[in-house]
């Protein structure tokens, strides 16, 4: 609910009941801002407490109150028995208060590089409001730890500690913060660094882009994974690098000196038998690598590797990492390990730029690490972002098994979905968003993938919203997919049983692993999936009319499903009762008899 005030010609603002701020705070805000914008001018007299008032519908004590507060403050002036009047000299007036008209061809806009692709996503101010927000990296408020933070930022701001926010140097991290990252975050991914082999950063994109100004020059060959980021490229080619991109399987020689930027975690799973080869590679061609480290959102398992700067003897590797965006107030700080006399040069652009995270937010994260708020919060948001990752894959199979095909990277809880050739994966981000389904486009090889993440919404949500954007791609399916009405003809009465009796099924889980189904002739149907048969299911299934039906325990949510059943050669399709496909599956042919063999 808002409330309105227009007093006298051009002086309008609106409170809004549901603020956070109370409407008399909210009133002494409104009335600031009219004076810095020149909309109350210098001794113009106000309207009474009693007049406004009863223009915006709140009690008269709540504007008394605000226009004491700016008494006070200096921005309006009292006279007897004349009233209240802007101040003629208020606290930060501004010099020019008309809005400037923006010139895209003036001296300084001619000089920009050329803007990013319009691929590159934006996330809206408001994305928390949104009933979908399947963004990764957008932290819900579920998922920080509060009064974790509270406590750490309360002893930060104690008087002992506060006395040293300027006792230091203009260059130089918290000690006592060096401290715990040497000794409590870097250990877990097996890296032992001296305080003077680290520098902390106001973001992991700082300390990548602060490690490329020092390193790359015109020609410097620079080899990057594919897909790699558009920030990332953008930068490399201003600085006239030789770019190329990494082989997987490092089946070509590296260029001499190159500087090779990768993730840990995507080489690790390539490597996993040898991850000592990319490291050999980079040092017979007398290279330097930088590890780029997403961070541990989800342990699968408790499964944690090492870093190839802990596996490096040679000082050839940069680490540059983060610490966990899912239990930070803001952006993560990045980390940076490396040489020492590299983290020297480092720490002195640093101080050029003019660019370090502040004293007593140092201070808050030394204490919310030691405390042990760090560790606890990562092991807790792990088990629910997986969670959260598991319901989204499962989600996803049962609506969209048809539509598309996921990719994730172990340890993330996001997934990167392909639609499949006829669709228009912007189209579609753009229709889910009108229904409040966030998505966010990103491009890998070349071609348009939707990133959906977890961090940002609870687990009820995921299955509504994967079922509002299935809703969207069956309405955006391509004319050339067949409907249940097209030949071959659907099947019937007693041929629908004899067929569905004793059949069994082969198909491929959404999320890529194999799945075996067999429905028996006595009505239980069983199912197993993975590549060891690690997931198993058992249920029932029936036939009423040209219908089947059919109801998993667990799978598919336990619900009951009816389809109509199309067989097309040795593939069977299911159509949901609107006639459009729900899912496709090839049918195990039994082998022929030993009489037909002899015939």
């Amino acid at each position: 609910m808002t409330r309105h005030a227009r007093v006298k010609e051009g002086f309008n603002f609106v409170l809004d009941s549901s603020s956070r701020l109370s409407l008399q705070r909210q009133v002494r805000q409104r009335i600031v801002d009219c004076i810095h914008r020149g909309v109350l001018r210098p001794a113009r007299r106000m309207p009474s407490s009693r007049a406004l008032a009863a223009r915006l519908g709140v009690s008269r004590n709540t504007v008394s109150l605000a226009y004491d507060a700016l008494l006070a403050e200096g921005f309006l002036v009292s006279r007897a028995r004349s009233g209240v009047f802007v101040a003629p000299d208020p606290p930060r007036s501004r010099i020019a208060a008309h809005r400037r008209v923006v010139n895209p061809y003036s001296p300084l806009a001619s000089r920009l590089p050329a803007p990013f692709g319009e691929a590159r996503f934006r996330c809206p101010a408001n994305w928390h409001q949104y009933p979908y927000p399947f963004l990764d990296g957008r932290i819900g408020p579920d998922l920080l730890p509060l009064a974790e933070w509270r406590e750490a930022m309360r002893l930060a701001c104690a008087r002992q500690d506060a006395a040293q926010w300027n006792a230091g140097t203009d260059d130089a991290d918290d000690a006592m913060l060096l401290e715990e990252l040497r000794s409590k975050v870097l250990p877990v991914r097996g890296i032992d660094a001296g305080s003077d082999e680290l520098l902390v950063l106001t973001s992991q994109r700082h300390a990548l882009h602060l490690s490329i100004d020092l390193l790359v020059r015109k020609g410097t060959a620079v080899v990057v994974e594919e897909p790699c980021d558009e920030e990332l490229h953008r930068q490399l080619a201003d600085r006239q690098a030789e770019i190329s991109v990494l082989d997987p399987e490092l089946g070509r020689v590296l260029p001499q000196g190159a500087i090779v930027v990768t993730s840990a975690r995507r080489f690790h799973a390539a490597l996993a038998s040898a991850p000592g080869r990319l490291l050999a590679a980079v040092a017979a061609a007398e290279g330097v690598l930088i590890e780029l480290d997403p961070g541990p959102e989800v342990r699968d398992g408790g499964r944690q590797q090492p870093s190839l700067f802990a596996l490096d003897g040679e000082d050839r590797v940069i680490y540059i990492g983060h610490l966990a965006a899912a239990v930070s107030s803001g952006e993560p700080p990045g980390l940076l390990v490396a040489d020492a006399a590299f983290i020297e040069r480092a720490r002195e652009l640093r101080r050029h730029q003019g660019v370090m995270i502040a004293p007593p937010m140092q201070r808050s994260w030394a204490y919310f690490i030691g405390l042990g708020h760090y560790s606890a919060g990562l092991a807790r948001n792990g088990r629910i972002l997986e969670r959260r990752r598991d319901a989204l894959r499962d989600a996803l199979n049962h609506y969209m098994h048809e539509s598309v095909e996921i990719h994730n990277l172990p340890g993330t809880s996001a997934y990167w979905v392909s639609v499949p050739p006829g669709f228009n994966a912007r189209e579609l981000a753009q229709a889910a968003a009108a229904k409040g389904v966030l998505l966010e486009l990103v491009e890998v090889g070349g071609s348009d993938v939707l990133l959906m993440g977890v961090t940002g919404l609870n687990e009820a949500q995921i299955r509504a919203g994967v079922h509002a954007l299935a809703s969207i791609t069956r309405r955006q399916r391509p004319a050339a997919s067949r409907g249940a009405n097209e030949a071959p003809s659907t099947l019937r009465g007693r041929a629908l049983r004899e067929t569905m009796a004793g059949v069994t099924l082969l198909y491929d889980t959404v999320y890529g692993e194999p799945c075996t189904l067999c429905f028996h002739r006595n009505g239980e149907m069983s199912g197993t999936a993975g590549y060891a048969n690690e997931d198993s299911d058992s249920g029932r299934w029936w036939i009423e009319g040209d219908h089947w039906f059919r109801q998993w325990q667990r799978w598919a949510y336990g619900e009951i499903s009816s389809f109509s059943i199309v067989v097309d050669g040795d593939q069977m399709h299911w159509y949901d009762d609107a006639g459009l496909l729900a899912d496709s599956a090839l049918i195990v042919r039994k082998p022929a008899s030993r009489r037909k063999e002899r015939a």
